[in-house]
């Protein structure tokens, strides 16, 4: 059973590492989900409430509430969009996209609020981010990395 133990600290910790180099590539920043948060915060006290006695099994706990943490953060890097989430895929290249839809929506003050809609070409999935940079900025450099045949709809 420790073998197991030690096998999902290593997969957990090769995820954390692969998360943290994914999210270093961020050049906008979208806003954290604080929806990964809870339920890590949720599995995390059921994780402790069972637990197991073992230096491998409380490493195992700590990852797992690191990996909820760090699944809060997305944005968009020079190459692919880096989604929230910790249960579904972590990237997705500008290529595999068949559309991008930003709407901006009145904040008070100078405050600024974007939805951006990423559509998959592949399963017509959508991918939700928020961002707090103005909707100009974001067109801006989406016009720069997307490819020609990604639709951009500005609503």
């Amino acid at each position: 059973m420790n073998f197991f133990w030690v096998l999902l600290d290593l997969i957990f910790l090769a995820s954390a590492g692969f998360t943290v180099y994914r999210q270093s590539k961020i050049t906008f920043h979208a806003r954290y989900n604080y929806f990964a948060l809870g339920y890590g915060v949720i599995f995390g006290f059921m994780l402790v409430m069972y637990a197991i006695p073992g230096f491998t099994y409380m490493v195992m706990v700590a990852l797992f509430i690191l990996l909820n943490v760090m699944s809060g953060v997305g944005g968009l890097a020079e190459d692919r969009v880096i989604t929230n989430g910790i249960f579904y895929g972590v990237t997705v290249r500008y290529t595999d996209l068949a559309a991008v839809t930003l709407t901006s929506r009145p904040m008070p003050g100078e405050k600024h609020f974007t939805i951006a809609i990423f559509t998959l070409k592949r399963n017509g999935r959508n991918i939700r981010l928020n961002f707090s940079q103005s909707l100009e900025t974001l067109v801006e450099d989406l016009r720069k990395n997307l490819p020609s045949e990604v639709a951009l709809v500005v609503r």
